[in-house]
């Protein structure tokens, strides 16, 4: 659980990028089966935000419009991925 629950938050974890980042730093189980530690996932840089920030407004709409293509790339924004960058990440 993780406490104060924020879309915000929310969008950032369950981001294919989020997703890339911890999968490089932890390991993988018998049969595939990745298992996401707090160790790593604590790693996770998140960039922070003024209160009433434009990606925090799209990002709020874009969940309760269950937009989940446009959540990955206000993500991909936020962190400054280039193009190429970007596709590797959809690539995988």
């Amino acid at each position: 659980m993780i406490v104060p629950a924020s879309k915000y938050l929310l969008a950032i974890l369950n981001s294919k990028l989020a997703d890339f980042y911890i999968r490089l730093l932890g390991v993988t189980r018998n049969g595939g089966y990745f298992e996401y530690k707090p160790m790593f996932v604590e790693q996770l840089p998140i960039p922070q935000l003024k209160i009433e920030n434009k990606e925090l407004t799209q990002i709020k709409r874009s969940i309760d419009n269950n937009n989940y293509m446009e959540i990955e790339y206000i993500v991909y924004n936020l962190y400054g991925l280039t193009q190429d960058e970007i596709n590797y990440i959809n690539s995988l």
